[in-house]
């Protein structure tokens, strides 16, 4: 797995900017500094990547996403966590905030599933960040499509697939479909009529 995904295009919209040679103790002052400030911060393995504060429609697509996730747990009586945007850290490897995650049956340590909107492109591999903690289950919209990821603890990667291990059974193109709904009420209420 590597540090940077495929080469796409890139939207000057909200680039990351990632800097190479950083220690985990300049990560941890650098994050600091802009703890206040909506900029996101990311350490992994050296490289340091600046989001610049999130969009509105990043916000709205990672909350549709979660509170379809909640109503779904909610509807098949699946026990949730919560965990928002957590720092999570494994000092001198990674650090930073998933832009939505959860634990599922019982808090555990690391989030089971972790959500990200990708809006633009670049910056570092989302697999390779979130392979550090592990976390079992990443979602990624990217170009108005979900992208579901398996972590397989022997290779220690992520792999593909259509459905989700972490929630098995949740219908994901019916889930896509109701993201789009512009009202978070009427999503999770479409969402719920299939349940």
């Amino acid at each position: 797995m590597t540090l940077f995904p495929e080469q796409q295009e890139v939207s000057l919209e909200q680039c990351p900017l990632v800097l190479p040679g950083f220690s985990w103790e300049q990560y941890l002052a650098i994050e600091k500094c802009f703890e206040e400030t909506g900029v996101s911060i990311r350490f992994l393995k050296g490289y340091l990547e600046i989001m610049p504060p999130v969009s509105e429609r990043h916000e709205e697509r990672k909350s549709h996403l979660g509170r379809l996730i909640e109503a779904w747990c909610l509807e098949k009586d699946i026990e949730f966590y919560t965990r928002g945007n957590f720092t999570m850290t494994v000092p001198e490897v990674a650090g930073g905030e998933p832009d939505e995650s959860y634990s599922f049956r019982e808090k555990k340590e690391w989030p089971d599933l972790v959500i990200e909107v990708a809006l633009t492109s670049g910056g570092l591999s989302k697999r390779s960040f979130y392979a550090s903690f592990p976390v079992l289950e990443l979602w990624i919209w990217r170009k108005d499509a979900l992208e579901v990821h398996v972590f397989n603890g022997e290779t220690g990667t992520y792999e593909a697939t259509e459905e989700s291990r972490q929630l098995p059974g949740i219908d994901l193109p019916w889930l896509v479909e109701c993201s789009r709904i512009a009202s978070t009420s009427q999503a999770i209420k479409t969402f719920r009529q299939r349940i």
